[in-house]
């Protein structure tokens, strides 16, 4: 079950992207680059003003499935509506919130006429923010109900509707961005109340109005609260990078920074999609069992499902970066972004496996922990940031990210570990000299650029990396596979969820 909701998410997830490739460039030439620019702009804030919710989307999973995993029943609906009046009210709030700074936030933009036009639209995707805040509320509902399909199927329609509703609509004649944006603002409706049927049939009594309970809305608040503080802090140090290396290098090299990083970061959908599945799975054997070794087969089989699929696939960018980018976009971003492509590319392995701990943690009610560790993350890595570029350019930069994912993979690591799985000496021997070889790895691979570094040949160093690397993969997929019975037997006897 786990893993066919994983595949759900990967299909709601991923394939609008391949829509939007194939739309893109058909908007441009509709609009113009420059209102279509405009049109990205609405996208980024519909998308984004979601991560204003508080947090309370994914608290209502947490404890709605600590609810389930309790036997708690009776506790669901009156959560679930708590929860959502408190999203609405947000999402108004939003709204209006939006619609007061939309004259201010155009008029900065550097707009060639058409200053009415950018303020209707931004004014239009106000009216939407109520619905787009009850979105995560709803999809929380149904993610802690396993209800992972209808999710993914609403997902995919609205994710496709995005951006062919407005090239259907440009191609008829109404390409004015305000009516865009009532379309936009339509897609996510309709999402709304799609997901807000489907709850209804789920959870009887959630869409039902309540008085809120403090009993009740406290735990989402501060559960959310420090999600909100994570979901925050971890996004400005994926995009601080390219704005450090602006100012210390140039604009040049923050596109030979950014166009490989685009690359090697699409893998980490993988992760997410894995991770919000685990998510409430956790959360409910957490509330059941109360004993973090309930759950550890789960997480230890995720991380090695996550190391299989994309330690090959990492490996292999970063030794062939070179030719990569120089067939991609050219010799110019291959040799100067090649070496930073091979580290960045050692970050997103480190930073997909650190999705699992991540998603532990927050499923056993420690939001808290996360959130702290990433604040005291973010001044060492502005400074670790600022003083690599400054001395190697967008090597640094790529050197100061995946160091900053390996730390924080590490902590993660320790604080989600099971007190009783430090026993297992040969398995934690096993877990470090994987660590080590894949670290060995990417080295080679880092010095397998064109023409070799050091005065190493190039291509020895290629065939190192990649033959580590292969016994590393060799390794766990032997642990993988010893472990695939002994969780068969667990959810055979109930002890584990399916």
């Amino acid at each position: 079950m786990i893993a066919r909701n994983a595949l759900w998410n990967l299909a709601g997830l991923g394939l609008p992207l391949f829509f939007a490739v194939a739309c893109i460039p058909l908007l441009i030439d509709a609009l113009g680059t420059p209102r279509f620019g405009l049109l990205t702009l609405l996208w980024a804030v519909i998308n984004y003003f979601g991560l204003f919710d508080m947090g309370i989307g994914r608290a209502l999973t947490q404890r709605l499935s600590a609810a389930i995993g309790a036997g708690r029943t009776d506790a669901l609906a009156p959560v679930a509506s708590s929860g959502l009046m408190l999203l609405a009210g947000l999402g108004v709030l939003a709204g209006v919130v939006l619609w007061s700074v939309a004259p201010a936030g155009v008029s900065r933009l550097a707009l060639d006429g058409g200053l009415d036009e950018a303020l209707g639209a931004a004014r239009v995707v106000a009216w939407a923010m109520p619905f787009v805040m009850l979105t995560s509320g709803l999809r929380g509902v149904m993610e802690a109900h396993g209800a992972f399909a209808p999710i993914n199927v609403v997902r995919l329609a609205t994710g496709i509707a995005t951006v062919v509703a407005p090239l259907v609509a440009v191609r008829a004649g109404h390409d004015d961005l305000v009516d865009v944006a009532w379309v936009l603002a339509a897609v996510r409706v309709a999402g709304c109340l799609a997901y807000a049927v489907i709850v209804a049939r789920l959870l009887p009594g959630a869409l039902v109005p309540r008085r809120p309970e403090p009993a009740v809305l406290a735990p989402l608040l501060r559960t959310g609260g420090w999600m909100t503080v994570a979901n925050l802090v971890g996004p400005l140090m994926g995009y601080l990078d390219r704005f450090v290396i602006g100012a210390v290098s140039s604009l040049s090299a923050v596109a030979w920074y950014v166009t490989p990083q685009e690359i090697v970061t699409r893998l980490l959908i993988a992760p997410v999609a894995i991770a919000s599945v685990l998510f409430p799975r956790l959360s409910e054997l957490h509330a059941r069992d109360g004993d973090r070794m309930a759950a550890w087969p789960i997480e230890r089989l995720a991380l090695g499902a996550l190391y299989l699929g994309l330690m090959p696939t990492t490996l292999v960018l970063a030794v062939f970066a070179h030719p990569i980018l120089e067939r991609w976009v050219g010799a110019e971003y291959a040799r100067e972004g090649s070496a930073a492509m091979g580290i960045l590319c050692a970050g997103v392995l480190a930073n997909a496996l650190a999705h699992v701990p991540f998603a532990a943690l927050q499923a056993r009610g420690r939001a808290r922990a996360t959130a702290l560790l990433q604040l005291a993350e973010l001044p060492c890595y502005v400074l670790a940031l600022w003083s690599l570029t400054a001395l190697w350019g967008v090597v640094g930069a790529a050197l100061a990210w995946t160091t900053r994912i390996v730390v924080d993979l590490a902590a993660l690591w320790l604080l989600a570990r099971p007190r009783d799985a430090r026993a297992d000496v040969r398995g934690e021997g096993v877990g470090l000299a994987v660590a080590a070889a894949s670290a060995a790895a990417f080295a080679c691979a880092a010095l397998s650029v064109e023409g070799g570094v050091a005065g190493l040949d190039g291509g020895w160093a290629a065939g190192a990396a990649l033959a580590i690397g292969a016994v590393a993969w060799c390794v766990v997929a032997l642990r993988f596979r010893d472990d695939l019975p002994r969780l068969a037997a667990a959810r055979k006897s109930g002890e584990l969820p399916r």
